[in-house]
């Protein structure tokens, strides 16, 4: 089918105001925020072009067009806020971009069983927003809450600020109603706890689209604390902050955020920063003041040291800047498309890998070394959220010294040596386009029943095809 033949009978099928097939309108929502820069293997992908994007306001148009794309073949890319840095909301050639933008609606709040229902297309600032009123809150707090949705958060179970004690968005869905590829509508009991069986819910959370498209989720919500207190502690090596946070953790400390990590001064010097723990404990006072004491013996023991009130002031109040950057520089430009591209001149990644914690100090180590030996340079090494959860800022010197050939081969390399700890390549954004090829290395002998569950939910394979499973 032509793309100007698709989008007729999109147009048929939903009404002209809920397709488009410009070149604008394509171009400003067939991409996410993978760039070129740090896209390595992926970046001849990034410039496909989707054949129309329509707009669904409702589960059973979402289904209609899943059914539609189905009898037809034609790829499907969900699309939320825009924000995925793997690239599984890239656009894909001759794919319907399916926009849930109009699925925005606060569907209800219950207070008293602190539960809540949205459509995919809520943005996560105004779902918080709406539990504010309520005396709530969503217990998922990630850097892009300003712009990111709930559909997208749930679909690569994104992990946010306050993950130390709610866990990823995955652990705090309920329920969901999701539309499958032949465009049939399942709706999962939104129940906290099932008597029987595998929960239905974990089969699309986290799969970027790739199984079922997410209509409408409810979700476990908490309540505001009585008392909330920031702190932080400063080491002088990555390692004693480390031991740190593996010993409260082992003691049944969990404080609501944890955040740990190092920078570098200079690429010159080869000098790091302080390394500094930022934690928060919320609940009863007794408990808080219990939690801070405790723990302040732990980072004592570790010879950690109170840091700066100001600054922890200052990470607190800007944590979501850089979602509201990305918003006023890409999302609310002229042309998204250019200023993605133009977005930064030096290759760059920032990986985050999950490990068993008693092997997160020497997996550091190894990447040091394959790192200095490609003149790579780390940015940051960092906790968040769990001490298994570790990430790190790698990028290019001034000079170039590392060719896009060897930084292609070290971000694979130390991906790979994450599976082969026995840990994970990504624990917070998907896989995307970006990470499809190692997608079998992690699966290892579960692959074949991951292609038969991809086959018996999608057998046209329509659904973001390419990217989550590799398939």
């Amino acid at each position: 089918m032509t793309p100007n033949a698709l989008a007729k009978d999109l147009v048929d099928l939903l009404g002209r105001g809920a397709v488009s097939s410009d070149p604008s309108d394509l171009s400003r929502y067939g991409a996410d925020a993978l760039g070129s820069f740090r896209a390595f293997r992926a970046t001849g992908r990034l410039d496909e072009r989707a054949a129309a994007v329509v707009w669904p306001e409702s589960a059973e148009e979402v289904a209609r067009v899943l059914k539609f794309a189905t009898a037809n073949s034609a790829p499907v890319v969900p699309y939320g806020g825009g924000t995925g840095v793997m690239g599984g909301a890239s656009a894909i050639d001759s794919a319907i971009i399916l926009n849930m933008s109009r699925m925005n609606r606060v569907v209800g709040v219950d207070a008293e069983s602190r539960m809540a229902t949205f459509q995919p297309g809520v943005i996560l600032e105004d779902a918080h927003r709406a539990l504010t009123s309520e005396g709530l809150r969503l217990g998922h707090d990630p850097w892009s809450r300003p712009i990111a949705t709930i559909g997208g958060a749930i679909s690569t179970n994104g992990v946010g600020y306050t993950a130390s004690a709610h866990g990823a968005m995955g652990d705090q869905v309920l329920g969901m109603s999701v539309a499958l590829a032949d465009g049939e509508i399942v709706d999962t009991v939104s129940a906290p706890q099932s008597l029987f069986g595998q929960s239905l819910n974990n089969l699309f959370i986290g799969s970027e689209g790739a199984l079922g498209v997410i209509a409408e989720a409810t979700l476990q919500v908490f309540p505001r604390p009585e008392n909330w207190e920031m702190l932080c502690w400063d080491f002088d090596e990555f390692d004693a902050g480390f031991g740190a946070i593996s010993e409260m953790y082992a003691q049944g400390l969990r404080p609501t955020v944890m955040d740990y990590g190092d920078a570098l001064l200079s690429a010159e010097s080869g000098r790091r920063d302080t390394a500094t723990l930022y934690l928060a404990f919320e609940g009863s006072k007794r408990r808080v003041e219990a939690a801070i004491s405790d723990t302040a013996g732990i980072c004592a023991a570790h010879r950690g040291r109170r840091g700066d009130q100001a600054e922890i002031e200052r990470y607190w109040k800007t944590r979501h800047s850089s979602a509201l950057r990305y918003k006023r520089n890409i999302l609310q430009s002229e042309d998204p498309a250019a200023a993605r591209a133009n977005r930064s001149a030096r290759r760059m990644d920032y990986l985050h890998v999950s490990l068993p914690s008693g092997k997160v100090v020497e997996y550091r180590r190894r990447c040091e070394n394959l790192l200095a030996e490609a003149n790579i340079s780390v940015g940051e090494w960092s906790v968040w959220g769990r001490p298994e959860f570790f990430s790190f800022l790698i990028v290019e010197d001034e000079e170039g010294a590392a060719s896009p050939e060897s930084m292609t081969r070290v971000v694979d390399e130390i991906l790979r040596l994450a599976q082969e700890m026995g840990g994970s390549m990504e624990y917070c954004h998907g896989v995307g386009l970006k990470l499809a090829h190692l997608v079998d290395a992690e699966l290892g002998t579960a692959k074949p029943l991951a292609r038969k569950i991809k086959r018996a939910l999608d057998p046209a394979n329509i659904l973001n095809p390419g990217k989550m499973w590799g398939v």
